[in-house]
């Protein structure tokens, strides 16, 4: 598929930019960004959120992804998605990369390959095409961030690879009273995930 970026959302992030916190991201290079197109959330037994707080999150991740053209598929997804809140300051292991959608722009090159194959009605066979990437590899560099009281952490993690391929956060959300306010947690899902914002593999 070509590398292509979702304007969603545009007005949300800007009536919300005047919240104060940390928004950033990190990937692996092994990554098949070009294929994914379906996600399934995963449990994860040391969320320390509340029940409405992970309704929230759940709700905005599903509608964006939804909107980018991934499929929530619980059966064999190409993605799981995981997220947690930490309510404590915090340091975290990332890497001092180039910008993700940069990085996609600069390091992958388009090659067409057949994405679906229908029968027609007089025997005929019509090949849909789509374009994959052909990535370029790199080095890391690992760095150490410390993080502030209150972050949002959402991970992706390839099923297949057995490996988390991105990861984004936004630090310094709220503190040890929880989120009262959905529009907060909303929003700062939207600009994690604004971090992403890849179509899925055969969206345009």
């Amino acid at each position: 598929m070509k590398i292509a970026y979702a304007t969603l959302f545009i007005l949300l992030i800007a009536s919300c930019s005047s919240y104060d916190y940390i928004v950033e991201s990190d990937y692996s290079y092994d990554g098949d960004f070009s294929k994914y197109r379906s996600f399934d959330f995963i449990a994860n037994a040391s969320f320390a959120g509340t029940d409405d707080e992970k309704v929230i999150i759940e709700k905005y991740l599903n509608s964006t992804l939804n909107a980018w053209g991934y499929d929530h598929k619980p059966k064999r997804p190409g993605l799981l998605v995981v997220y947690t809140v930490f309510y404590d300051d915090f340091y975290m292991k990332g890497f001092d990369q180039p910008n993700f959608q940069g990085w996609l722009k600069s390091n992958y090159s388009d090659k067409e390959v057949v994405f679906k194959k229908d029968t027609l009605p007089d025997g005929r066979i019509e090949e849909i095409y789509a374009t994959e990437a052909v990535r370029k590899t790199e080095s890391y560099k690992e760095i150490k961030y410390s993080l502030r009281e209150g972050t949002i952490l959402v991970s992706f993690f390839d099923r297949r690879k057995h490996k988390t391929v991105w990861q984004g956060y936004a630090s310094g959300v709220f503190g040890q009273d929880k989120i009262k306010n959905e529009r907060i947690l909303r929003s700062a899902i939207v600009r994690i995930m604004d971090e992403y914002k890849l179509l899925a593999f055969g969206s345009s």
